[in-house]
This record gives structure tokens, C-alpha cells and sequence, in this order.
């Protein structure tokens, strides 16, 4: 923080009134020190501390609420958030979060499809900031635009591509190596089918890209801005899936 702006407002009749009032004491201070036996000086001195106890309470009444000036710019913030998903920075782009502490975006998944659509949602992830960067006090608006893989409509078609995949299988394999005892597949053999079929639609999966748009709040806390997840940054980050 670099400075403090406060905003004093005093009511010119509290101000007179207390002005009057020392005026009163001062001169009824004249006119009975002799009969009360009050030493002048030291008299006009407690009236002069009063009314000035007086005064500073009325300007401490006065006083409107004290703005911090934040250091720094937010829409820097904003910047460096993005710039550190974009490029999978993620202890970075979470020191700039405020109401997350992570989204859980380091953890690569564990089965191969996942880790395909894993990868493919962030290689996706592109944004634009769009006009300035609102500022009111220690909030701020920033609109942005993100891109990101719209994993719904890329796997709306998997289930009957993986079946065809699993038809060449049986077509190209002994019975073994395709079905168990029951009559049922193997689940090394539907799983293959399935990635066989996830790698074919992730070769046209820009055409699965969409666009968001929305408003991030910034907020200046603990000496630095931060970002509050909006709604639509979280469901553009899993893919449209789900914040």
C-alpha cells in the first residue's frame, strides 16, 4: 500500500456549536474567577482542552470510511493467471486465486483416454482480454474471453465409433483374445476400442473448440490482486463438463 485517502466531513452547526460554547465558558470564567477563586490561566487552559477533546471527536465522527490505494495493477493479475494455465504454470496461476487454493488441474489422470482428453482440453486453453479493466476502490472487473474443447459434444459420438472399433477386433482376432468364458469382452479389449476410437475424434478436435465470455472480479487482498473464479472460467476449465 502506498497511501491512505481519508474522506473528513463535519457538520458546520457541531462545529459552531462547539466555538459558542467556549466562548461561553471563557466569558463566564471572567465573570465568576474572582467569587469561585479560579486562576485564570490555568482555567482558560481547561476550556481550551475541552472544546479541543470535543473537536477531535467531531472530526473523528467526521472522518469517512479510510481507503488503502492498492499497489500494482489487476489487470496484471488477470494476465498472469492466464498466462500461467495457458502454459501449465500452476503454483503460479493458483498464488493469484483468492477463493480456490487449486483446481486440481496438476494431476495428470491415471488411464490412457483420460490423459488424451487431459492433454487435448489444455492445449486448448487460449484467452483475450476484452476492454479495460474496471477499478472501484479494492475491486476490480476485468471482461475476458476464453477458449477451451467442448469434451461433450467431442465424445457425443464415441460410443458407436468405439463399437465399430471393437467390431474389427472380433473380425481380426482369434475368440480368446477377445472374449472371456462368458461370452463377454475383455476389458483390455473394450478399453483399446474405446482409445482407438478417442485418438480418431481428438484428430478433428479443434472443431470442437467454443468460446466464453465473462466477467472476473479482482480483489485487492493481503497486499497483492486476486481472482475469483467465476462460473464460467471453472466450466470452461473441465471442459464444459462441470465446475
Amino acid at each position: 500500500m502506498d497511501g491512505l485517502k481519508p474522506s473528513i466531513n463535519i457538520n458546520p452547526l457541531l462545529l459552531g456549536g462547539i466555538v459558542v460554547l467556549a466562548l461561553i465558558a471563557a466569558i463566564a470564567l471572567v465573570a465568576y474567577r474572582k467569587e469561585h477563586k479560579v486562576n485564570l490561566l490555568w482555567g482558560l487552559l481547561a476550556i481550551l482542552f475541552g472544546s479541543s477533546a470535543v473537536l477531535l471527536t467531531a472530526v473523528g465522527c467526521g472522518v469517512g470510511t479510510v481507503y488503502a490505494k492498492p499497489a500494482g495493477e489487476p489487470r496484471a493479475a488477470v494476465t498472469g493467471f492466464f498466462d500461467a494455465l495457458v502454459t501449465g504454470e500452476y503454483d503460479t496461476a493458483y498464488s493469484l486465486m483468492k477463493d480456490y487454493a487449486g483446481l486440481g488441474l496438476e494431476k495428470e489422470p491415471e488411464s490412457e483416454a483420460a490423459r488424451l482428453i487431459y492433454d487435448a482440453l489444455k492445449q486448448s486453453y487460449h484467452y483475450a482480454l476484452i476492454g479495460d479493466c474496471q477499478i472501484s476502490m479494492l475491486t476490480a472487473t476485468q471482461r475476458v474471453s476464453m477458449r477451451y474443447l467442448d469434451v461433450k459434444q467431442l465424445t457425443s459420438g464415441l460410443q458407436e465409433l468405439t463399437q465399430e472399433k471393437l467390431k474389427t477386433i472380433v473380425q481380426t482376432r482369434d475368440r480368446d483374445q477377445v472374449y472371456d468364458d462368458k461370452d463377454q469382452y475383455l476389458p483390455a479389449v473394450t478399453q483399446e476400442a474405446y482409445t482407438d476410437a478417442l485418438k480418431q475424434v481428438l484428430k478433428n478436435a479443434k472443431s470442437c473448440y467454443t468460446q466464453v465470455e465473462f466477467d472476473l472480479t479482482v480483489e485487492y487482498s493481503g497486499g497483492k490482486w486476486q481472482l475469483l473464479t467465476a462460473p464460467e472460467l471453472l466450466l470452461a476449465l473441465t471442459g464444459g463438463i462441470g465446475a
